[in-house]
This record gives structure tokens, C-alpha cells and sequence, in this order.
């Protein structure tokens, strides 16, 4: 039973994790940082939040010229398309690791407190506890899936 009871406060644990982040001084842009195990920034949002006055077609090539790839430091796509609509506007995914460095480039006071958010977001990401939390959250998904497919099979 015991053993029930932390796994029970490990999930609690991922979700107060997430809604430090979320709810902390950063922009909310960086909410889809969660979605997956290898987090992403959006190309476009971390260039709206540093503030930069070139435009993003012409600054986000100049990025890519510091010797990031496409494909392991970023994946190029195509946003959605807006509310006002028009057709959708590049984008890219970037690592975290890719954003920071991103965020030294600029040297400006938007660039170090980005910066200091993804330090503090990946020293966060790897205790021990959020490890075995993200484990978690996949095994459960596992047993959902498995589950599903079960419920199939013996119908």
C-alpha cells in the first residue's frame, strides 16, 4: 500500500512541476515545452519574447548559421494557420539546448532571463523524481493502450 501511495504523490509531484514552470515569470509561450520527452520551443515565440526587430524570416537563417542542423537541433514546420486567417508561416521546432544558445547570442536582458528559465527548467527536468514521474506517465500510458487493446480482443 505504501508503494501505492508514492507513485500516487510522484504523479502529484509532475504536476505541480509543470505548473511551477507554467505559472512561473516566464511567457506561457514555452507551455508546449511539456509535450513530449525531448522538449521544443517554438522558432517563432522564442523570437517574439526575445524581442528581436528583425524579422523572423531573415532572423531565424542567420540563427541556423551558428552550425545548428536541421533535423537534431531543430525541425523546420509549417504553423497553423492563424485565427485571422492566410496560409500558415514557417516555423521550427528548436532543443532546448539550441534555444539557450539562441538566447546568449541576443546579449540582452530578455536573452538571460530566457536563458536562466531553460537552466533552471532542465535542472529541474532531471531530478531523480521527474525521471521516475515522466516514467511513470509512460508506463500509464502503456497500461491505457494495453488496456484498450484488451477490451478489444475479448469482446
Amino acid at each position: 500500500m505504501n508503494v501505492l501511495r508514492a507513485i500516487e504523490n510522484i504523479r502529484k509531484d509532475v504536476l505541480n512541476f509543470e505548473e511551477m514552470f507554467i505559472e512561473s515569470d516566464m511567457p506561457d509561450c514555452f507551455s508546449r515545452i511539456y509535450e513530449s520527452e525531448n522538449p521544443t520551443v517554438s522558432a517563432r515565440e522564442l523570437h517574439e519574447k526575445l524581442n528581436i526587430k528583425t524579422a523572423f524570416k531573415d532572423w531565424f537563417p542567420r540563427m541556423c548559421e551558428y552550425g545548428f542542423e536541421d533535423g537534431k537541433d531543430f525541425c523546420s514546420k509549417m504553423s497553423e494557420t492563424s485565427p485571422k486567417g492566410g496560409r500558415p508561416s514557417k516555423d521550427a521546432d528548436l532543443s532546448i539546448d539550441m534555444a539557450k544558445q539562441i538566447c546568449m547570442i541576443q546579449r540582452s536582458p530578455e536573452g538571460k532571463q530566457i536563458r536562466q528559465y531553460f537552466i533552471d527548467l532542465e535542472k529541474a527536468w532531471n531530478t531523480p523524481e521527474q525521471i521516475f514521474a515522466r516514467a511513470l506517465k509512460m508506463a500509464d500510458k502503456t497500461i491505457e493502450s494495453l488496456k484498450k487493446d484488451n477490451a478489444v480482443l475479448t469482446e
